[in-house]
């Protein structure tokens, strides 16, 4: 095979005879990029998310009779996914924006489809709460009621819990870890200390958020709500 042929072209470099240069007309091998490394998150040992009950019939037994009701909300719409913010500040609008725009906020309400679609679809729903005292208090009211089949129609994927802080005390991680296991899944998000200073984005987050982010997707995509 000749030097052309090669995709080389020899051209004279005074002093130093003959350079090798690249032919334009033939592409060059572009290396690949790295790939993508997940971090761990210490707090749920490496796991996407922790596990609980899948629905409220093999949760345990619970009593809720002296637990005020969760509020409701009845919507027409089909979002991919209904996010609930379980107490003030609880981040279901970061969780929402990094979701995307076919999903729906609902404040602090239990979404309940009143739609003329039938049979009626069971809206996916993931709640939001800070790793604080209000958050992990509003969330095992939530759980509580979730697994005393309190809360009607739309099927609950599970909890994310965002950390309140740089750092949580052993207390806290306890709490955590055991509220998150109360329902399908438990999720958490690390504190960011750049969402202090500028708007959250699917794009800029690190691998571990987008896939936590992807995963909540494809299970609401696997329930029987569509969005529109």
């Amino acid at each position: 095979m000749g030097i052309l042929e090669r995709g080389i072209t020899l051209v004279r470099n005074p002093g130093s005879g003959l350079t090798p240069r690249a032919n334009p007309f033939i592409p060059e091998d572009v290396a690949p990029p790295p790939p993508e490394v997940l971090e761990k998150d210490p707090l749920w040992n490496g796991a996407m998310s922790l596990k609980g009950p899948r629905s409220p019939e093999s949760a345990p037994p619970v009593d809720v009779t002296q637990v005020a009701p969760w509020p409701i909300v009845e919507i027409t719409r089909r979002p991919l996914v209904c996010v609930v913010g379980l107490h003030g500040g609880s981040g279901e609008t970061l969780l929402r924006g990094l979701l995307g725009d076919d999903s729906l906020e609902t404040g602090r309400l239990w979404p309940v489809f009143t739609g003329w679609d039938r049979p009626a679809p069971s809206l996916p729903v993931v709640a939001t709460a800070r790793t604080n005292y209000e958050g992990i208090a509003a969330a095992t009211r939530f759980a509580k009621l979730w697994a005393a089949n309190t809360l009607p129609s739309s099927s609950l994927l599970g909890v994310v819990l965002l950390d309140d802080g740089p750092r949580l005390s052993t207390q806290q991680k306890a709490a955590v870890r055991r509220v998150a296991q109360m329902t399908p899944n438990g999720w958490h998000l690390p504190w960011n200390e750049t969402w202090r200073l500028s708007q959250p984005s699917i794009d800029a987050a690190s691998v571990r958020v987008r896939r936590i982010i992807q995963n909540i997707r494809t299970l609401a995509e696997n329930t029987n709500g569509e969005h529109s």
